[in-house]
């Protein structure tokens, strides 16, 4: 007991304390979740050789003060402990260094940069373990304490301090990626080890080193180590802040990397009903699935039912991609397990490439955004920017400019997607859709632009020049000749509520000389939610001049089917993500032959949109669709190749 109490003994106290500060450190770490593994390999190791480094030195610092243990312990043995513990505490800077290439996920690339950056620390073991050959650079006196030889000895803080110097270059250049928090605790941790380097030469006590060295390994395991602000605890996958922190590292490197995103429908909805427990299950098993297809510690998840994996050195179009996410495609088609019962989860994957199409961690966010609307429309092949035919995507001010200068400026044609009919054998109708081609960005989809002339109003003038444009080809191509009974025109809700929408409407036909029966007015599902008493009057007056209307987009909305049996709809289109996604699973394909019959049981047709297999085109016609469209069948085409179109197949 003496051993401990005795003033004299600090250096046992000291040692002792920073053994219960690093075991405190592995409890700590070995209770919380990880996530960065190649962070946390280089971790557990600065904690093992901070443990060893301890023992060692206790070993010796007892052994000079205790006769039994000197009995017990030759001194040559204790000397090459003395000599192991002296590698332990130049191992310790280069481990420290790698932690924090680690935290900012940099990797030598080159076998010369990995040589370079070993290098400081091969010349400080060879010192070390010089001894046993000469004592040149120090040697071990009675108690076998060190006495370095100055200045050879010496070097070996050189080379410590070089680690140091680079490591206060690498908290400079990546300031900005870390909260102040973790800024002042890798800092501290450097500024620990650092002094207690001058320390240890002053007091000839390594002790103090080994006390500093754990007081930096605590606080690390409390910051860097410290999932909760970098951890999904429900997933076990990164967080949006981790995913931030990766972008801004990588992009500061300069590294070429692609994030596949992985939007899952409805999945928020599905988690929102269940207990934690039961939700953090489920996402554990879709992230314990993916993390397999990206390297440790590149899986992310975002409360918004996306994954995200980064995948470093491959661009978009890159064959890694598809086949990864053929891949993914694959295990979504079977079922996963929620709540012991197996359900059915649809994927929709897009892809972004750094730096090539996005340079900045703000443009990721302004891509991310337009991304994931594009993504609840989209056919769940591989979205990439170019998909959203912008070479970098626009913010909606950039997309307000050219919309409101569209029809000024020519920008708008009218595209016709032929509908085949299987009970005629032939196209009976085609669908009107609006196309808008920019000189510099190209072809715009209709999902970027149409919701911005909502905002700004020129929507207005959008609808009257589709539907000039389709009643002027009716008129002036006797497309009614060739078999083609009507053209359906979409209408938007802000057109509806216009009270002089169906003046405007029957004008146009007029003007054209085109029969109502000619055009029919799409809406969509959600519209029967908003219907107001002028969109009733309107709707209602162009139904008895003789126009028909149909329902767009239908089985994605949330529709009391009551009302909508109430409305006077001629059509029931099937969206394509119903048709497509019946085709991936069974549970699927009952809800399309439930809609079926349910818009067969209210008298109605059926078109059924996105058909773009011989066997989705089989199967929707054995069911009871009146109409089919889709690439199969045709694509959206100008006027003159729909014109030509009808008469080589109408004929």
């Amino acid at each position: 007991m003496n051993l401990l109490t005795n003033p004299q003994n600090y250096e046992i106290c000291f040692t002792i304390c920073s053994l219960m500060v690093l075991f405190v450190t592995v409890f700590v770490h070995a209770t919380e979740e990880h996530y960065y593994s190649r962070q946390n390999d280089i971790f557990g190791g600065l904690v093992f050789n901070a443990i060893l480094m301890n023992v060692l030195g206790l070993v010796h610092k007892v052994w000079i003060q205790s006769d039994f243990v000197r009995n017990s312990i030759s001194y040559q043995a204790v000397c090459v402990l003395g000599m192991l513990e002296k590698a332990c505490i130049y191992v310790m800077p280069l481990l420290s260094m790698l932690y924090c290439m680690a935290i900012f996920h940099i990797e030598p690339s080159t076998i010369w940069k990995k040589a370079i950056l070993f290098l400081p620390t091969v010349y400080s073991l060879m010192v070390v373990f010089s001894v046993i050959f000469t004592d040149y650079f120090y040697y071990f006196d009675q108690n076998a304490d060190t006495k370095y030889r100055y200045f050879q000895g010496a070097t070996v803080n050189v080379n410590v301090w070089l680690y140091l110097v680079f490591a206060a270059y690498l908290i400079f250049r990546y300031l900005k990626t870390l909260s102040s928090e973790k800024t002042i605790a890798l800092v501290i941790y450097f500024f620990l080890m650092a002094a207690g380097i001058p320390i240890r030469i002053l007091t000839k006590s390594s002790s103090i080193f080994e006390f500093s060295v754990s007081i930096a390994l605590l606080l690390c395991v409390y910051t860097f180590q410290n999932p909760g602000e970098f951890v999904d605890r429900t997933s076990g996958a990164g967080t949006k802040k981790a995913l931030d922190f990766t972008i801004s590292t990588y992009l500061l490197q300069k590294k070429s990397f692609t994030i596949l995103g992985i939007y899952i429908d409805k999945l928020d909805v599905i988690l929102s009903e269940e207990t934690a427990e039961t939700a953090s299950e489920l996402l554990r098993q879709i992230a314990d699935y993916l993390r397999k297809m990206c390297t440790d510690g590149s899986l992310f998840y975002s409360s918004d039912s996306t994954f995200a994996l980064v995948i470093p050195n491959v661009r978009p179009e890159d064959v890694i991609i598809e086949k990864t996410t053929d891949q993914i495609k694959k295990r979504f088609k079977d079922s996963w397990n929620l709540r012991n019962t197996e359900i059915k989860l649809f994927q929709s994957p897009c892809a972004i490439g750094f730096p090539d199409e996005v340079d900045s961690l703000e443009r990721f966010n302004e891509v991310r955004t337009v991304m994931k609307k594009a993504l609840l429309r989209h056919n769940r092949d591989v979205l990439r920017i170019a998909d959203l035919n912008l070479k970098y995507v626009e913010h909606d001010k950039k997309i307000d400019g050219i919309v409101k200068r569209a029809l000024e400026d020519g920008l708008l044609d009218v595209y016709y997607q032929p509908i085949y009919s299987p009970s005629e054998g032939k196209y009976t109708s085609c669908e009107a859709l609006v196309r808008l081609k920019d000189p510099k960005l190209g072809f715009i989809s209709p999902a970027a632009f149409m919701p911005v002339a909502e905002k700004n109003g020129t929507v207005l003038d959008i609808d009257r020049f589709v539907l000039d444009s389709v009643c002027e080809m009716i008129s002036t191509t006797g497309i009614t000749d060739y078999g083609v009974e009507y053209v359906e025109v979409n209408l938007s809700i802000v057109d509806c509520i216009q009270a002089n929408m169906a003046d405007n409407v029957l004008n146009t036909l007029k003007k054209y000389n085109v029969q109502a029966k000619n055009i029919n007015l799409e809406i969509t599902e959600t519209w029967e939610k908003d219907i107001t008493e002028v969109m009733d009057t309107n709707i209602g007056r162009l139904i008895r001049a003789g126009i028909s209307f149909s329902m767009d987009d239908f089985g994605t909305g949330y529709s009391n089917l009551s009302r909508i049996a109430l409305l006077p709809l001629k059509l029931f289109k099937l969206d394509k993500s119903i048709v497509q996604s019946a085709f991936e699973s069974e549970t699927s394909y009952m809800v399309m032959i439930n809609l079926i019959k349910i818009i067969k049981s209210l008298g109605k047709e059926i078109v059924a949109e996105g058909v773009e297999t011989a066997e989705q085109a089989g199967q929707v016609i054995r069911l009871g669709c009146d109409h089919i469209q889709g690439f199969f069948y045709a694509r959206p085409m100008t006027k003159e190749h729909f014109i030509e179109f009808i008469k080589e197949h109408n004929s």
